[in-house]
């Protein structure tokens, strides 16, 4: 059987560690089921694109036909053999725990992060976390870097219930757009001010413009929108028990 550390021990516990540390960014991905996933872009005919409707993704068929029911729509199937909602509709109601809000900043390889940092810090791996991360200071020059695959890009995971239904369960929208990560901390503000759970919405922007060459260009902006607290949205739909008696 190939050795190829059997004369050089010190390689051997390199290696060791970098398997160690990738077991470990393993673990760190792994996350909770969801019932299904918001998309606000994807790939069209092998070409990344954003989305002026929502899409969402699920395992399940149920799901998939109530969501239909909920947001109107065209079905399909993913070569994964998840189910896609194209949906009809660009804004949808939502239930936010700002608790259970994950925002970083990653950069992936082979499907694993392989630069995790809060901006300013490194969160991974365990023995460098809380050291500076490098990246730039300039937030033009971090889009510049992630643009070109040499640093990381904003990755915020927020789970969501539906209002509509809760029975669905839990799904999620993991926003990686640089303009949404710019709005977090004012939305997180709004999101403190409310006790417990809010009912938020969250909205797809197209926005149009000219670059300086004249060539027209476009994009979606996901939003989430801060409404109310939850419990104050179903008190508020709560009817009067005001019905003559027979």
């Amino acid at each position: 059987m190939l050795d190829i550390f059997a004369t050089d021990p010190e390689a051997k516990a390199a290696r060791e560690e970098r398997e160690e540390a990738r077991e470990a960014a393993r673990a760190r991905s792994n996350r909770p089921d969801y019932a299904f996933q918001f998309r606000s872009g994807g790939m069209v005919n092998g070409k990344p694109a954003s989305f002026q409707k929502w899409r969402i993704a699920t395992p399940k068929l149920n799901v998939v036909e109530a969501l239909k029911e909920l947001y109107g729509g065209t079905v399909s199937e993913a070569p994964n053999g998840d189910y896609i909602l194209d949906t009809a509709t660009n804004k949808i109601e939502v239930i936010v725990d700002a608790s259970k809000i994950e925002s970083k900043l990653i950069q992936w390889a082979d499907g694993l992060p392989i630069h995790e940092c809060d901006g300013s810090k490194l969160l991974s791996p365990e023995a460098e976390k809380g050291n500076p991360c490098g990246c730039p200071r300039l937030l033009d020059d971090r889009k510049e870097r992630a643009k070109q695959r040499r640093g990381p890009k904003p990755n915020i995971v927020i789970p969501i219930r539906l209002p509509q239904d809760e029975d669905l369960g839990t799904g999620k929208y993991t926003a990686t757009a640089w303009t949404f990560a710019e709005d977090l901390p004012y939305t997180m503000k709004a999101l403190a001010a409310i006790d417990g759970e809010a009912l938020c919405v969250l909205r797809l922007e197209h926005v149009e413009y000219v670059t300086k060459s004249g060539e027209a260009r476009d994009f979606t902006r996901p939003h989430l929108d801060v409404v109310s607290s939850y419990q104050d949205a179903i008190a508020d739909d709560v009817e009067p028990d005001n019905e003559p008696p027979y």
